[in-house]
């Protein structure tokens, strides 16, 4: 009995947010937190918003996990984004100033970082956030279509 309640959970889970626009939605968020500069709080923030605006948790996760390998690369040109805009002297990004101040510690790294990761998060808003938006229309158009044109051969069918 408790394991079919898990069960009808978790596919409610799978089957919410699969209209076009919340479909758009999903993924366009899942664009724009999937390369958020600080790693490892795409997840939980994710997860927040999905349950929150009754989005596709699966869709946006993977989405997000995909999108990776992108957060990485943008972190450099995200924190040279923010310098220049905010107007701030470039720092050194190079390998061996990484080494060097993870040779002193985490809480050394962080405290000569954080203000560069700040900036980072600053491009991020102004970089992404228009791109997210952009890329929301452009799939909430294309979903829109696909299920105008699903619905219609379900009808010509009949």
């Amino acid at each position: 009995m408790w394991f079919r309640n898990y069960q009808q959970k978790i596919k409610r889970l799978f089957l919410q947010g699969l209209n076009p626009k919340e479909l758009a939605m999903s993924i366009a968020l899942a664009f724009w937190i999937g390369i958020f500069p600080i790693y490892g709080t795409t997840t939980v923030i994710l997860t927040f918003l999905a349950l929150k605006l009754k989005l596709n948790l699966p869709i946006m996760i993977a989405v997000s996990y995909a999108l990776t390998p992108i957060q990485f690369l943008l972190l450099i040109p995200f924190i040279r984004i923010g310098e220049f805009v905010l107007g701030f002297q470039p720092m050194a990004l190079d390998l061996s100033t990484l080494k060097a101040s993870f040779s002193s510690g985490l809480f050394e790294t962080l405290s000569v970082f954080s203000g560069r990761l700040a900036l980072a998060v600053g491009a991020w808003i102004l970089v992404a956030l228009p791109i997210s938006v952009l890329l929301y229309i452009i799939l909430f158009q294309i979903f829109r279509k696909v299920k105008r044109f699903k619905t219609e051969n379900q009808l010509d069918s009949v």
